[in-house]
């Protein structure tokens, strides 16, 4: 377990802890005083953001997006980290598993200058800045909407996978689910920031943009695979509109050829090469005349697009 003291002259302290292990229960119950049961619920890595107010102080679990992540990973463990804040009057304890980049941003910033000048503000740094990590995987998201939609117009089938389809329906709400637990986790943490409501509020509205271009990508893509979905019956009913149109011109066909196919020794016409020609003529005929008939209905032109 790594342990660093990033902030300590000030009137308050903030203690970063990486890395704890099962071992490091009982230290970091008895060294920083933290409630045995909350401590095991930072190592579990299915939880979800939530907030509790502890004996001493207040317990607010955050998840962060992984820049690390791949484009397949669809869960909550695989494309976030989790990070626990133990706040107390005078004292910060962040604790995670991995290394996060916008807390080293954060502990640079404040130890470059005075600012924050109160806990409230650093709370209100690091939540924001764990907040901030999901505007490039949302902008991604939207990326890959605008060659979702580019794709259906195209009519490029050989694009548009179930696969692919499935990983960005996931990761579309995996990333809603986390920022709606954000959202509602710092609502019921309301009362700790009673004297300072704008940086809650300004931590809400972040989440609030970042969900609700998550959502409109959302809506729009239902539509969009509606259309799909009515292109993909379009072009089926194109293919059977043509496999129609050459069964009715050779259905008489067949049938002329498979009534003088009857092993019948008397048919008009058997032995007589006229016969033979007034049929062909015959057959012609009437495939030209279904040909003539289906050009005039239109069936024989491609549909615009």
């Amino acid at each position: 377990m790594l342990t660093e003291k990033l902030l300590t002259k000030r009137d308050f302290t903030w203690i970063d802890v990486q890395e704890p292990e099962q071992a490091d229960f009982d230290r970091l119950s008895q060294e920083f005083g933290l409630p045995y049961l909350l401590v095991q619920d930072t190592l579990r890595p299915e939880h979800l953001p939530k907030f509790e107010e502890a004996e001493g102080g207040n317990f607010l679990m955050m998840r962060s997006f992984d820049k690390d992540c791949s484009n397949e990973d669809t869960t909550v463990q695989g494309l976030t980290r989790k990070i626990a804040l133990f706040i107390s009057d005078n004292r910060v304890i962040t604790i995670h598993r991995v290394e996060l980049d916008y807390l080293d941003a954060v502990a640079k910033k404040a130890q470059k200058s005075d600012q924050p000048k109160t806990i409230q503000g650093l709370v209100h740094q690091i939540i924001l800045s764990s907040i901030r990590t999901y505007e490039a995987p949302v902008y991604n998201i939207q990326d890959l909407y605008d060659e979702f939609e580019q794709d259906v117009l195209d009519k490029k089938i050989e694009n548009l996978s179930t696969k692919r389809i499935y990983h960005f329906r996931r990761q579309l709400f995996v990333l809603k689910r986390i920022l709606k637990q954000s959202n509602d986790a710092l609502f019921r943490m309301r009362d700790y920031w009673e004297e300072y409501p704008s940086l809650l509020q300004d931590l809400r509205e972040n989440i609030d943009q970042l969900y609700f271009q998550l959502d409109e990508v959302s809506d729009n893509f239902e539509h969009l695979f509606e259309l799909h979905i009515a292109l993909n019956d379009q072009r089926a009913n194109e293919v059977m509109k043509v496999l129609t149109v050459f069964s009715t011109i050779l259905l008489p066909l067949n049938f002329i050829a498979s009534f003088y196919g009857m092993n019948f020794s008397r048919l008009p016409g058997l032995d007589s090469f006229e016969a033979l020609y007034i049929l062909i003529a015959i057959m012609i005929l009437i495939s030209s005349a279904a040909i003539i008939y289906f050009r005039r209905k239109g069936w024989f032109k491609a549909p615009r697009d």
